[in-house]
């Protein structure tokens, strides 16, 4: 077994007016194969770009919530063997996913950047591969 196992569950759920579940689909766990580092962060996005500091080289989990009342931030990523790119734009509360359940020489990113429309935006983050 590698040095640590990251996983993820999600829960997919649609109510009808009248609070009667018309969805509720589990979603994982979804396991990482090949993880060996996972982090988690708080932390507060000031105006411009910000790198994240990455824990290895290669990331191929990443989750990232905006926790700010009305900013919305922009999320990009350089992935492995490629060029940077928008991966999303978070809205307030929203939230950003990318799950890699295998690692292999062309997935996962090697730089990830945020950029905040309101200076000093809290945000929850984890990282790993």
């Amino acid at each position: 077994m590698s040095a640590s196992q990251n996983n993820l569950s999600l829960v997919l759920n649609q109510q009808d007016s009248n609070g009667v579940n018309i969805l509720n689909r589990l979603i994982g766990p979804i396991a990482s194969s090949a993880a060996t580092v996972g982090q988690f962060t708080d932390g507060l996005l000031v105006t411009g770009a910000t790198a994240f500091t990455l824990p290895t080289a290669n990331i191929y989990q990443f989750a990232f919530q905006n926790n700010h009342a009305s900013s919305i931030v922009t999320i990009t990523a350089t992935k492995q063997g490629g060029t940077g790119a928008i991966l999303g734009l978070v809205g307030p509360s929203g939230v950003l996913v990318y799950w890699g359940a295998t690692s292999g020489a062309t997935e996962g990113y090697t730089a990830i950047t945020g950029n905040p429309t309101v200076s000093g935006t809290p945000y929850h983050m984890f990282l790993g591969g």
